[in-house]
C-alpha cells in the first residue's frame, strides 16, 4: 500500500501528478537568472508554480507553491514507499516550508533539471 508519508516530517505535504516538470530559464548566471516552472500541479489538480532565481551564482533561491521532490520521487518508483510506483508519476511537495528558499552556493550547481528545482 502506498504511504507518501512514510519517513516523512509531521509538517510535510506530498501529492501525486502524472507528468514530468520542465522549464523555461532566462538571464546568465553570472548575474541574474529567472527560471519558470511548467507542468507542475497542486494536489486538486489546479495548476501551480515555481520560480527560482540566481543572483552572481552564489544567491539562489525559490518561490512558489508546489515544487517535485526528487528523492521522494525516486523512493516512489523503486517501491520504498510501498507499492512500485509508475515512472509517469512525480512526488510533488506542498509543505509550507518548502515553498521559499534562500540558499548561497559556492560553484554553479546543474540547472534546469526537474531534479534540482530548488537548486538552480
Amino acid at each position: 500500500m502506498l504511504n507518501l508519508l512514510l519517513h516523512a516530517r509531521s509538517d510535510e505535504q506530498f501529492h501525486l501528478q502524472t507528468g514530468q516538470p520542465w522549464c523555461v530559464g532566462k538571464g546568465d548566471d553570472r548575474k541574474f537568472r529567472s527560471v519558470k516552472w511548467h507542468g507542475i500541479y497542486l494536489e486538486d489538480g489546479m495548476p501551480g508554480w515555481f520560480n527560482s532565481y540566481v543572483l552572481f551564482w552564489y544567491i539562489r533561491w525559490y518561490i512558489g507553491n508546489v515544487k517535485c521532490d526528487p528523492t521522494r520521487t525516486f523512493m516512489y518508483w523503486r517501491g520504498q514507499l510501498g507499492d512500485i510506483g509508475d515512472p509517469m508519476k512525480y512526488v510533488m511537495a506542498t509543505t509550507p516550508k518548502e515553498k521559499f528558499s534562500l540558499r548561497f552556493h559556492g560553484k554553479p550547481l546543474d540547472r534546469e533539471v526537474w531534479t534540482a528545482m530548488g537548486s538552480i
